[in-house]
């Protein structure tokens, strides 16, 4: 089992595995408020600045600045619906714009002398959250070159009389600050904000493995319903058809139409019966006894051409969906990377249950064993392409039925996975040894 994989082809066959998940996008209602917010703020401060302090600004450059960003709001949300979401290169521009205007704004303002200069982190922390990490560069450069532009060209800070000459140390170290501070929450920001969408995606998608396969269990339960309701009037059905079989069999008229509804009845009795039957083999019983649930969860592998060994005590455990699909996903995965076999052994002490999946193959990659059980590894972490998205749905699963995992390598060669149930929360019935 050297290799997480994405999902066994089977029972757990998954959905297509998302492409970009640095791309939520912004909602254009988040955008249109942000930049509102920055717009009044703007405002604010150069007429505070102007008529309250007294200090000289280029009131008609800012203002124009302000107004081209008031007016592309403005289209913005005439434009676009409220919930609408600007993804790819249209969030990217737009936050680009706001660096540049707020660029222009401090060029007018002082350059890197005036305090908000700080708020060029703004559009980069947003990219950060909800774009991709190449929308995020490209605005981390252009925050750069607008730090690199206000450390050589600027106007003067607005002041009463000259304004203070700043070292050329203190300013060199303004740069270096602001653009460490950039690179710094923008790749901080950035890496929570993927590892948390890589895990709200993972959960989704097991979400909805589980619904569905809650679902097929609930149609086999329907269809053993359906064929148990309907066996009373199929047979009602059944008996009046005989009866005009036998009575207008040879009627030239409507011997052929009696004939038929024999027929059909017939065949309805069948597929009901077929319908019931396979409810039973798909779900026997709610509670069945531990080697009898492995071995059916290993029966699909007996053509592998691996062989699976199963020693299991009958402690009796709910037959839910989550356990066996859970364990269909991780024995998947063994018989997948094993040598020639599969052993699969559990034990029970008077608290727990405790079930090994141990393989011959060549074990588990050293530096994934710590990262087993997160989704989306990635080929960083895997040089063997796997993305982890299958152990991590198994692990899900498993923990929502009480479970604890552990991976490890045996000491011999081989992976080994271990799962820790305390009995109150798998174990139903009776208990009994093998």
């Amino acid at each position: 089992m050297p290799q997480p994989q994405s999902l066994p082809q089977g029972p757990l066959q998954q959905a297509p595995l998302p492409t970009a998940l640095g791309t939520a996008g912004v909602r254009v209602r988040t955008l249109v408020t942000i930049r509102w917010m920055a717009i009044a703020g703007q405002s604010i401060a150069f007429l505070v600045v102007h008529l309250l302090l007294g200090f000289q600004v280029p009131l008609a450059a800012a203002g124009a600045a302000i107004l081209a960003s008031a007016l592309l709001n403005i289209g913005l949300s005439t434009l676009y619906a409220p919930t609408a979401r600007l993804v790819g290169a249209e969030a990217l521009l737009h936050l680009a714009f706001d660096l540049l205007q707020l660029g222009v704004l401090l060029y007018l303002t002082g350059g890197l002398a005036n305090p908000f200069s700080v708020l060029l982190v703004a559009p980069v922390t947003i990219s950060a959250t909800l774009l991709s990490a190449r929308a995020t560069v490209a605005l981390i450069l252009i925050a750069m070159a607008i730090l690199g532009v206000l450390w050589q060209w600027s106007l003067p800070l607005p002041w009463a009389g000259p304004p203070p000459v700043l070292p050329p140390i203190y300013v060199l170290a303004s740069i270096v600050a602001l653009g460490f501070t950039v690179v710094f929450l923008a790749i901080y920001v950035l890496r929570v904000s993927l590892d948390a969408r890589r895990w709200q995606q993972a959960l989704v998608i097991t979400q909805a493995v589980l619904e569905r396969e809650t679902k097929m269990s609930a149609l086999g339960a329907l269809a053993a319903a359906s064929a148990h309701e309907l066996g009373g009037p199929l047979g009602t059905i059944s008996l009046v058809a005989r009866d005009l079989a036998e009575t207008l069999g040879d009627d030239p008229d409507f011997g052929e139409d009696v004939a038929l509804l024999d027929r059909e009845a017939k065949r309805c009795r069948e597929i009901m019966t077929d319908l019931a039957h396979r409810a039973e083999v798909d779900a026997p019983f709610p509670h069945v006894p531990l080697r009898v649930l492995l071995h059916e969860v290993v029966q699909p592998f007996e053509a592998s051409g691996k062989r699976v060994h199963v020693d299991a005590p009958s402690t009796v455990v709910a037959r839910t969906p989550e356990l066996l699909h859970g364990l269909v996903n991780l024995i998947d995965n063994a018989v997948r990377h094993a040598a020639r076999e599969v052993r699969i052994g559990a034990v029970t002490d008077a608290g727990t249950v405790t079930l090994q999946i141990t393989d011959d193959g060549a074990g588990f990659p050293p530096e994934l064993l710590p990262h087993l059980g997160e989704p989306y590894l990635g080929p960083s972490r895997s040089a063997r392409g796997g993305t982890g998205l299958g152990i991590f749905i198994a692990t899900t699963l498993l923990e929502r039925t009480g479970g604890a995992l552990t991976f490890r390598n045996a000491a011999g060669g081989g992976a080994v996975v271990e799962i820790t149930w305390p009995i109150a929360y798998i174990a139903a019935g009776t208990e009994g040894q093998a």
